[in-house]
């Protein structure tokens, strides 16, 4: 769908599909006052809708096609519309996918009964996705039977009528996002000894706030120091999906509009930066291997599981990079920032689990503050 603007200044929504009949291009569009994203889902279901009603004309055939070759096509058109790093997840729904549906499987057969058997096999199996992951293949499967129906493919969605059973969530514990105080010191210990590098990118992780590919895609002037001001500019994070370690790059955007941010450094996230400096000479990350390319977030959680154990931590115990943005939440939890301040100083609009993690500490700050006042 395109947007054209009109001699009186309204905007014309267009779509193209492909005639059933001539096999030739054709163009339906619908007008709206204003350009905002309420009004462009409007036209997109307007145009889907005026399209299907020109393709069920019964003298037109569909055009037959595989779920594989449609796929194909809509990926061809879709990875121009996302970053790579999204590009990898949404190929790895399309092999689970294909997987599921079938890769010679025509694709106007497909029915809404079909999609649903598949999806809750998928779900109820030993080992079977989540509620959610499954909403996802959903939305996936939904853009694509879209496009089907744009190109001659399809004269309706089978995901219109199709249903994401309710599943029960796995008991998660709060205090697994994060590291508790003992835990953080073991962890940190563990690090400085057998891995400084990792040790000083984990506490710059720590101390920050940074999402992992936003701390290895820092630049050394990304970092501003002054004798007024001491901070870290974070936009962009690092493109690492389908590259050569060599031709890793920093992205020109974080990875939601909130991440776009400053965030200042404490005294200890300076004595970080400048040694991360002296073990970073031959890159222009701040941090990097001994090579000078920089550090891979899937190396990173390799490590942390291979030495977890040795650590003292359980074998269940979850540990990515992530968990040090959570500890970073509740430590500015525990010592009373608003929720607004840290949402802004992790470039978070809205997050559960931040705000989970956040009642957590409060209510037990509270509870240890209420025990408190027995001994007055």
């Amino acid at each position: 769908m395109w947007v054209e603007t009109t001699p009186n200044g309204k905007f014309k929504y267009c779509e193209q599909y492909i005639d059933n009949l001539t096999g030739k291009k054709k163009k339906v569009s619908t007008t709206f006052p204003k350009n905002t994203r309420e009004t462009r889902s409007k036209a997109q279901k307007i145009l889907l809708s005026k399209i299907a009603k020109k393709q069920s004309d019964e003298n037109k055939e569909i055009i037959s096609i595989t779920f594989k070759k449609l796929t194909e096509k809509w990926l061809d058109v879709y990875k121009h519309q996302i970053r790579s790093s999204t590009l990898v997840s949404v190929e790895s729904h399309l092999g689970l996918l294909k997987e599921i549906i079938g890769t010679d499987t025509i694709v106007h057969k497909i029915t809404p009964i079909f999609l649903n058997k598949k999806i809750e096999e998928l779900m109820f199996q030993e080992d079977g996705i989540s509620q959610s992951y499954a909403t996802t293949l959903k939305s996936r499967l939904n853009k694509i039977f879209e496009f089907a129906i744009t190109h001659g493919h399809l004269k309706s969605n089978p995901v219109e009528n199709m249903k994401i059973p309710r599943k029960k969530k796995a008991t998660t514990k709060v205090n697994d996002f994060f590291f508790e105080d003992n835990e953080l010191e073991r962890f940190m210990s563990y690090l400085k000894e057998h891995n400084y590098r990792y040790y000083l990118l984990c506490q710059w992780l720590y101390l920050n706030g940074l999402r992992g590919g936003e701390g290895l895609a820092m630049k050394k002037t990304d970092i501003v120091i002054t004798e007024n001001e001491q901070y870290c500019k974070v936009n962009g994070t690092l493109e690492y999906h389908g590259k050569n370690i060599a031709e890793q790059s920093k992205s020109n955007e974080t990875k939601t509009k909130a991440g776009v941010r400053e965030v200042d450094l404490s005294s200890k996230a300076v004595e970080i930066y400048r040694e991360a400096l002296k073990l970073s000479k031959n890159s222009d990350f701040l941090f990097s291997t001994s090579k000078g390319t920089p550090i891979q977030v899937s190396a990173l959680n390799t490590y942390f599981r291979q030495h977890k154990e040795r650590m003292g931590f359980p074998e269940d115990k979850r540990i990515s990079t992530h968990i040090f943005r959570h500890t970073h939440v509740s430590k500015l939890a525990e010592i009373g920032v608003p929720i607004y301040e840290i949402q802004k100083r992790v470039g978070h609009e809205n997050s559960g689990i931040t705000q989970d993690i956040y009642l957590h500490i409060t209510g037990r700050m509270k509870e240890k503050t209420k025990n408190l006042l027995e001994l007055l």
